[in-house]
């Protein structure tokens, strides 16, 4: 459980962001604990990229507030933002540096010179340090921004997108990686990805973002043990009202006759059972398939 005495990594507090009369982002409000690792799903245009402006204070919210270890994001010291590693979907630029020279060069950047990556890392990234970086190619380019973020060991990492230019084998050793740094060190991580197969072996949580609002946010302990398809025998309307009060219906298919929920547990089996005088269906989704649902 959570430390309350423990200030968190990340709050976000009715938050909104609009570009002229288009609203990106609507009071959106969530706490990031220590050690999580936070799956930030939404289509194209959901509003996570404005959210991680936001969250690295390079956008000023409209309304209400970011804040990053107790500070607002906006207003970070050198000290705190050297806390924190950023993986963008594409890394752009600086073609005309060798990889090792741009490792160096970006070092002087920090307030304290973190050095040599570590030797972990290194071996992770497998790339030339002699190499010029125009001669990369997209998947290389992607590993060097991994590297950077993770050089100085961030006590949080914002990443947006970060494996959209890798191929399978390297998204494997990416998540594994994320989730053994955070394991091993601590470390906290929000993550936008739209390859959901990855982020569900290692994410401890989902927020679920549709046009700039959270519809839903859940620990991946509960998703896993109370998210569930229901259906049964009879008509779609007698199981419909045939649901305690206590499950949140995160999407329903009259046609096929299934209802998705959230807080499935014995009792409420039993309780479905004895309205229908019938057990119900109850099959676990994936996480793939809950965001389409609850998307479309």
């Amino acid at each position: 459980m959570f430390d309350g005495n423990v200030t968190p990594v990340a709050e976000v507090h009715v938050l909104s962001k609009s570009y002229g009369t288009r609203l990106a982002l609507n009071t959106v409000s969530f706490v990031v604990e220590p050690g999580e690792i936070v799956a930030l799903l939404g289509p194209n245009g959901a509003g996570k990229t404005t959210l991680i402006g936001c969250l690295l204070g390079v956008l000023a919210p409209s309304t209400g507030g970011a804040k990053l270890f107790g500070v607002k994001a906006t207003e970070l010291s050198p000290a705190l933002r050297s806390r924190i590693g950023f993986v963008p979907q594409a890394m752009t630029g600086f073609t005309w540096f060798r990889v090792g020279e741009l490792i160096r060069y970006l070092g002087r950047f920090y307030r304290r010179d973190p050095g040599d990556p570590p030797a972990w890392l290194l071996e992770w990234a497998q790339l030339d340090l002699n190499a010029r970086i125009k001669s990369l190619s997209g998947g290389q380019k992607q590993r060097l921004a991994v590297l950077l973020a993770l050089r100085h060991e961030p006590d949080l990492l914002i990443l947006d997108e970060p494996v959209a230019s890798l191929d399978p084998q390297a998204r494997r050793d990416f998540m594994l990686l994320l989730g053994r740094y955070c394991a091993e060190r601590g470390g906290t991580a929000i993550i936008s990805s739209h390859i959901l197969s990855d982020l569900e072996k290692i994410a401890t949580r989902a927020l679920f973002l549709r046009h700039g609002t959270i519809i839903h946010d859940t620990p991946m302990a509960r998703f896993r043990e109370s998210t569930r398809w229901v259906s049964a025998s009879c008509d779609f309307s007698t199981l419909r009202a045939a649901l305690p009060d206590s499950l949140a219906i995160l999407s329903q298919n009259r046609d096929a006759g299934t209802i998705l929920v959230d807080g499935w547990n014995e009792a409420v089996a039993n309780a479905i059972a004895n309205a229908l005088r019938e057990p119900a269906n109850a099959r676990t989704p994936d996480l793939e398939t809950v965001f389409l649902e609850m998307m479309r």
